[in-house]
């Protein structure tokens, strides 16, 4: 909901498109300010730990959904709630990652990928269920947001593990002297930065970019999210075969071709069957991309700077969602999503050079 049915949720309430990009863009730089102080709470583990900052993230977004109905009449408040919502959301998602590479790391049998790739099926389902909502109304969405907090709360509780003995980091590194200990991993960074702000845009504006291209919006997200699974599913053998290195660039340089059909469905009447292959292409692109972005994350940073290493993978993607969001609505209002789109592609090109730099190893 926060990235995909944005746009429509706030349109709803009566919020212009450059309105809705500033609302999720202040979301998403409230998070990028929360989450640092999470992650090295987290690594710490004196007041906070991964159980508590996970349950404490879903516990304030039940809250905050609850509140949106009840104030729903009144704009700068919604926009408030609905950007707190982003923020809470998006906030968790590192801690969320650590407690899998926690247990894996302890040598416990967890397929991270095929996690990642189970909630994209579910997320498909979701989508299917919100296009269905979105022809009466979207607050319903809201409960459906409730509800998985819900469930998020329950799990953090009953999974979220606290680390003792050895795995308890003491003291860890600040951000500052991690950003520092780990060069490479800042450069692939940067480059992931650059590759997911056209990759948020076309989600986050979708509703605006299919009213040009075609295409059927629900339909598109629930394919895309169908066909993550299989790639993240699989993922874990496939690294075994492959480096994680090489399948990055790979998955990276396949944006190009998936942000180019969009791009030819907007300018050209090839067909609406290239909205389709483009959502399609999430299989080689996003579904490779993510998990071997957290399995590099956890390879190259230490034990005590695991949620930390987690952490600047989602602060990349917060920084290209408000980026995304505030920049994607002005450009559509006053360019136009053709010529959007346009810049998306050459944002694409200019990432996978830097992603491709960020993974070099270094000479010895």
């Amino acid at each position: 909901m926060v990235y995909s049915y944005a746009e429509l949720f706030l349109k709803h309430f009566g919020f212009r498109t450059d309105q809705v990009g500033m609302v999720v863009a202040i979301g998403y730089l409230a998070g990028m300010v929360i989450q640092p102080a999470l992650a090295q709470a987290a690594d710490r583990e004196r007041r906070v730990t991964l159980k508590s900052g996970i349950a404490g993230c879903a516990a304030v977004g039940v809250l905050l959904a609850i509140a949106v109905p009840l104030c729903k009449n009144v704009l700068p408040v919604v926009a408030v709630l609905f950007g707190a919502m982003t923020c809470v959301t998006l906030a968790s998602q590192p801690l969320v990652n650590a407690v899998g590479f926690h247990y894996i790391n302890r040598g416990e049998p967890l397929d991270y990928s095929f996690a990642r790739g189970a909630a994209s099926v579910a997320y498909a389902l979701a989508s299917l269920l919100f296009g269905r909502i979105v022809k009466t109304g979207v607050e319903p969405m809201l409960w459906v947001y409730l509800g998985v907090n819900v469930g998020m709360f329950l799990l953090a509780l009953w999974f979220a593990p606290h680390r003792t003995g050895i795995e308890q980091v003491k003291d860890g590194g600040s951000l500052l002297s991690v950003i520092k200990k780990y060069p490479r991993l800042i450069l692939f960074c940067i480059g992931n930065l650059v590759l997911c702000v056209p990759h948020m845009f076309i989600n986050s504006y979708l509703a605006s970019i299919t009213s040009v291209t075609g295409g059927n919006m629900s339909v598109m997200i629930a394919l895309a999210a169908v066909l993550e699974f299989p790639g993240m599913m699989a993922y874990s053998h496939i690294r075994k075969r492959i480096s994680d290195r090489v399948l990055l660039l790979a998955s990276a340089s396949v944006y190009l071709l998936k942000t180019g059909l969009l791009l030819l469905a907007a300018t050209t009447k090839i067909g609406v069957w290239s909205v389709y292959a483009s959502s399609a292409l999430q299989l080689l692109c996003y579904a490779i991309f993510m998990p071997a972005s957290s399995y590099y994350a956890n390879d190259v940073v230490d034990a005590s700077d695991q949620v930390k290493g987690q952490m600047l993978l989602t602060e990349t993607g917060l920084l290209a969602g408000m980026a995304s969001m505030l920049f994607g609505g002005i450009s559509i209002e006053h360019l136009g999503v053709p010529t959007t789109l346009l810049l998306c592609e050459a944002l694409v090109a200019v990432g996978v050079v830097l992603v491709a730099l960020g993974v070099r190893r270094e000479k010895r």
